[in-house]
């Protein structure tokens, strides 16, 4: 008689799934999976119930995805209950294990402790961490499904509450590396192994600048301008700078890659390291378990530990950092784990030899700036110099005095452009960032290097560049970060449909409210990150995040998912002290960038309200389009650091050739059909 057979699978596993009913349908096997066999206008429970009970096989594909769905555990927990009363010769349960089997895929240890005991006597079907169906895994679960009786397993687990310190990214297993010495491990990342929701976060960047430090009417820029780094004020201004953005890093992201010289030279990562206490011990918990993935570059950087120093004041932090390498398996990426080359110093000379070139989009730049036609006249022929000065620098010279090119430093393009040749006081001019006044658009030059040479990270990569909480939407360097986009096309009369159904049927402030001021990054610090990364509430928010922001670059506008990913972020602080929140905090804004000019769409409890930023548009190309939704008003010049939402509902391009129209058509729709105030 033609075996029955149902498969059990979590939605993120559907290619594995469907690969194996496909085998198995070849093979004359009666295969039931619901995104084949569910019928329309009957209730889903209902399908998948019949199916399950009048099965004789159930194949179960366990990941760690599916251990956290609650309807693949009821399915699994019936067909065990099936297998004890009917017995084995009747009805079999098989699972399918995508990767090595974790004890932290088991959240609810009461739920599963069915499926492990199971587990622990029959032996299952194993498939890579990326789930592929291969022809010998299928010969081997055909052979079991012809079998009469199942042969026994040896899985072992273990009861230790620590085994939740294992890779974030269950499903794709590192592998297993020593340092030089032998002594120590650590695990390589590559690019496959990363979280869809990896960010690399700019402010970790131990050169990158608040926007108050490019700002002359800020106290803070003149005491930069003078002393650099050093200025005890600037230490602590950039040190609680960097602790909101690596907070912020951790609500809306899997993993974040942070260098590792930042590690050791930058003041806030040198106060956890150098600290004792509970900041710390998070912090080590981030690194064991795949949340904070060390980026190691350069020749002398195959390993995450350090057996050298540059100053004596480096030797408390280094040690420190070496004592927590050597009891903590730590996760480490590079660009290039088989060779002492790495591509961003030959890239960013590429960028540099080659930023004359695009005189359309230089000048597009410079517009960006607000620079007069006669700086930017200026501009364009500093930026001849630069290509000339890189090329001939590298092609004739060498770089770093080896006679031959091999890449082109950031910090030799700040000694040529942006801060001073020498320091009275004997300091590193570049380490220091002390500017030179005499060299021309230093402060300019520097956010675009910046920018690029961070960049560079993200494209090698494919991860996502995460800004720092202060970017301010004028930005000159926006144009570029925006670049980037899908091929999707959107016509100004999708996208005003889309905010129709939105603003018509949207409850979002409620949602916001009822967080409260829990969404202020005042009231958290790195060991309540951790309980909360640990739940389970949050794992199914950042999943529907990945969703959302991975179709984004090629499906249409939709904002139907917002209200339902707001929901999963309210769950996570269940149970959480009610906090009061600022009444003015209450909103939203989608922030519409179109080319280099931006629009902010604001809704709080009393107004809307649109904010335009000045920005331009290249004459010659269709004009890319990004959406963002974010908590709280972006279009406040100051406002209370809250944990934003930085979702992508849209990336892609508009059209038509006529990116002005485009942009004046959105913003009169809003301002007429919602009521929507102009503000500047």
């Amino acid at each position: 008689m033609e075996k029955k057979i149902f498969i059990s699978y979590s939605h993120q596993d559907s290619n594995c799934a469907l690969g194996i009913a496909r085998y198995l349908g070849r093979h004359g096997y009666n295969v039931w999976i619901d995104s084949d066999k569910l019928s329309l206008g009957k209730s889903w429970s209902s399908d998948i119930d019949e199916a399950l009970n009048s099965s004789d096989i159930v194949i179960a594909i366990l990941s760690a995805s599916s251990l956290r769905r609650k309807e693949v555990l009821r399915e699994i927990g019936i067909a065990l209950e099936r297998m004890n009363k009917e017995g084995i010769e009747n009805f079999r349960l098989f699972f399918v294990v995508i990767g090595h089997i974790h004890q932290s895929w088991f959240g609810d240890k009461e739920a599963s402790k069915d499926i492990i005991n199971y587990l622990t006597r029959y032996q299952y079907i194993q498939l890579s961490a990326y789930g592929e169906v291969t022809i010998e895994a299928m010969k081997e679960l055909v052979s079991a499904i012809k079998k009469q009786g199942i042969e026994s397993g040896n899985l072992v687990l273990t009861d230790n509450d620590d085994y939740y310190d294992t890779f974030i990214n269950q499903n794709s297993i590192p592998e297993k590396a020593f340092d030089n010495q032998g002594n120590n491990v650590f695990y390589k990342v590559y690019p496959a192994d990363l979280s869809e929701s990896c960010y690399y976060p700019f402010a970790m960047d131990n050169q990158w600048l608040s926007e108050e430090m490019y700002d002359p009417s800020t106290s803070i820029y003149d005491r930069f301008e003078w002393e650099g780094f050093t200025n005890e004020e600037v230490k602590d201004y950039v040190e609680e700078y960097r602790r909101r953005n690596f907070l912020l890093s951790f609500f809306h992201a899997k993993q974040i890659i942070i260098k590792r010289n930042s590690l050791i030279y930058s003041s806030f990562f040198r106060h956890i390291i150098d600290s004792e206490g509970t900041d710390k011990e998070a912090f080590i918990k981030l690194l064991m378990n795949g949340s904070i993935v060390v980026f190691l570059y350069g020749k002398n950087e195959f390993t995450p530990f350090i057996h050298f120093s540059t100053s004596s004041d480096d030797t408390k932090t280094i040690e420190n950092w070496n004592k927590i390498c050597e009891e903590t398996s730590i996760y480490c990426i590079r660009e290039n784990w088989s060779t002492h080359s790495d591509m961003h110093g030959i890239e960013f000379l590429r960028f540099c030899s080659n930023l004359a070139i695009d005189r359309n989009n230089n000048i597009l730049l410079a517009n960006n700036m607000h620079l007069s036609p006669e700086k930017i006249d200026e501009f364009l022929t500093t930026l001849k110099t630069i290509s000339m000065q890189a090329f001939c620098q590298t092609h004739m010279n060498g770089t770093e005095g080896k006679g031959k090119v091999d890449a082109y430093s950031r910090s030799m393009f700040y000694k040529n452009y942006i801060v001073r040749n020498y320091d009275t006081l004997g300091r590193d001019p570049v380490a220091v960032c002390l500017y030179d006044p005499n060299k021309p658009f230093h402060h300019q030059l520097k956010k675009l290097i910046d920018i690029y040479y961070n960049s560079i990270f993200t494209n090698c990569f494919q991860c996502k560049a995460l800004l720092p909480d202060d970017v301010r939407p004028e930005n000159f360097f926006l144009h570029y970060l925006y670049l980037n986009h899908g091929e999707k096309e959107v016509s100004i009369e999708e996208l005003q449909y889309a905010f129709s159904e939105f603003f018509e049927n949207c409850e979002i402030l409620d949602e916001i409210e009822a967080m409260g001021g829990i969404l202020y990054l005042k009231y958290w610090d790195l060991p309540k990150v951790v309980e909360l990364r640990r739940k389970e509430s949050w794992m199914e928010y950042v999943e529907l995040l990945e969703m959302i922001n991975r179709r984004s670059n090629h499906w249409k506008v939709d904002f139907n998912e917002i209200e339902l990913l707001m929901q999963r972020f309210l769950k996570c602080f269940e149970g959480e002290e009610k906090l009061p929140m600022d009444s003015k905090d209450l909103a939203y804004t989608f922030r519409v960038c179109i080319g280099s000019k931006v629009l902010d769409i604001v809704k709080t409890m009393k107004v809307g309200k649109i904010k335009e930023y000045g920005g331009a548009f290249s004459e010659n190309m269709q004009a890319p389009l990004k959406i963002q939704f974010s908590i709280g008003d972006l279009s406040r010049d100051s406002a209370e650091d809250l944990i934003s939402l930085p979702v992508i509902l849209f990336d892609g391009m508009i059209d038509t050739v006529d990116a002005e129209s485009f942009f004046s058509s959105l913003k009169n729709f809003i301002i007429r059909q919602f009521d929507f105030v102009k503000v500047d």
